[in-house]
């Protein structure tokens, strides 16, 4: 179960239980916050007609709209844990499937929401956001063996103090922002390897060690401005030949307590070389450990 620890009050913040209404009320008014990408249309939306499973009328906690996919999103909130949560929402979602002429209508008229013509809406992808406090196992690996993401599950806790934790179990959108960051970083190496192999070679050897590769990358371009280079990795260390001369290199060198992120053996005289900072690392009475 989760805690909460306030640092102000030195103690750990105990959980309340406030009615589904209050959470309805605390999602709309911080709706910008909570979910930046979607357009608020209305609270307790109501349908007319044959809707639920178990009755007629029905009314939807929170109805939005999805402006990157074109679909309308169907919020049902609980305030404790529900097993027909998903049963009730997927009612909804059936319902505007069904009329959607009259849930356009509604929406563009009375709640004066702008949307795109009524022929570029998805009629056929209706989204589910369902917050609960709890869903059981079952629950959830229903929804995240599904093939489209169209149904988004999220936990909630409210503690004192009018806080509250969230937690996406799928779909969170801080995923989708890691993803994109993986996919510029994909781009960004496929255009290395087409301008120079080498560069492809070095990101692959240093892998993680982005600090490692930075400054491998300040050797090795100073190289190329004094001629041909040519590297060759190795299952241990960076080969690097340079004017009949072979370097290796290695990230995260020396001992544990070392600061060093990369150490390049080398038998270049760099102590006379401008603009470049050097270390003469001998310690006395011994030979020369390098630079």
């Amino acid at each position: 179960m989760p805690k909460l620890f306030s640092n102000q009050n030195k103690k750990f913040l105990k959980q309340i239980d406030k009615p589904e209404i209050e959470l309805n009320k605390f999602i709309c008014e911080n709706w910008i916050s909570l979910f930046p990408k979607l357009v608020f249309i209305a609270s307790e939306y109501n349908l007319k007609g044959s809707v639920r499973t178990i009755g007629t009328n029905g009314r939807i906690d929170i109805l939005a709209y999805n402006p990157e996919f074109k679909r309308f999103v169907v919020f049902e909130l609980k305030k404790e844990f529900d097993k027909n949560i998903t049963d009730q929402a997927s009612d909804y979602r059936d319902f505007i499937q069904d009329n959607f002429s009259e849930v356009y209508l509604h929406t563009t008229q009375k709640y004066d929401i702008s949307l795109p013509k009524y022929l570029e809406i998805n009629q056929n992808q209706i989204e589910i956001i369902l917050i609960a406090k709890k869903f059981s196992l079952t629950q959830i690996e229903r929804v995240k063996k599904l093939k489209e993401n169209f149904i988004t599950l999220i936990k909630y806790f409210w503690f004192e103090d009018n806080l509250i934790f969230i937690d996406y179990i799928n779909n969170d959108p801080d995923d989708e922002k890691i993803e994109a960051v993986n996919t510029k970083k994909i781009k960004q190496i496929g255009s290395l390897i087409q301008q120079d192999p080498d560069l492809y070679e070095i990101d692959r050897f240093f892998n993680l060690k982005n600090e490692s590769k930075e400054v491998y990358l300040v050797f090795y371009n100073w190289l190329k401005t004094l001629g041909e280079v040519k590297i060759s990795p190795t299952q241990s260390y960076l080969r690097t030949e340079f004017n009949k001369q072979t370097f290796s290199a290695n990230g995260y060198a020396g001992k544990v307590a070392s600061k060093q992120i990369l150490q390049i053996n080398t038998n270049i005289d760099l102590t006379k070389t401008q603009n470049l900072l050097v270390e003469d690392r001998i310690r006395e009475g011994q030979k020369r450990k390098g630079v």
